[in-house]
């Protein structure tokens, strides 16, 4: 019998915990919605790259020419549901390059790159 009382507890203990978890404020599905975006660009081979390419305000694409490094950009920009940032760089000859996304100061996408060009994207969801 005291087992069983032992176990009903912990598992009382267990649904109240579960109950009283947070949510996550970042789930907020309401569109349209205004955001920070953060792009940022890195690498520890270069100074700087022949250019980087990024979504503005507007939603048309920005080219930065012979930007230094690191490169940080910040707008801020409405979105809708199933939008799609985009951030990309061409360098010659090829190097090692970090890519990043950020939202609302939250990493949501990040990679590596050892070519000479490429390019990410994040879709809000």
């Amino acid at each position: 019998m005291k087992l069983i009382k032992t176990s009903l507890f912990i598992g009382f203990i267990i649904l109240l915990a579960a109950s009283c978890k947070k949510s996550d404020s970042n789930t907020d599905n309401t569109y349209p919605k205004q955001v920070s975006i953060t792009y940022r660009v890195s690498s520890a081979t270069t100074n700087s790259l022949v250019s980087i390419t990024y979504d503005n305000e507007t939603g048309g694409q920005t080219t930065a020419d012979n930007p230094p490094l690191p490169f940080t950009k910040s707008i801020t920009r409405s979105v809708n549901k199933n939008n799609i940032v985009t951030l990309g760089y061409f360098v010659n000859p090829a190097q090692t390059v970090k890519l990043e996304i950020l939202v609302n100061n939250e990493v949501v996408k990040s990679q590596v790159y050892t070519n000479p060009n490429s390019a990410m994207s994040y879709t809000f969801q």
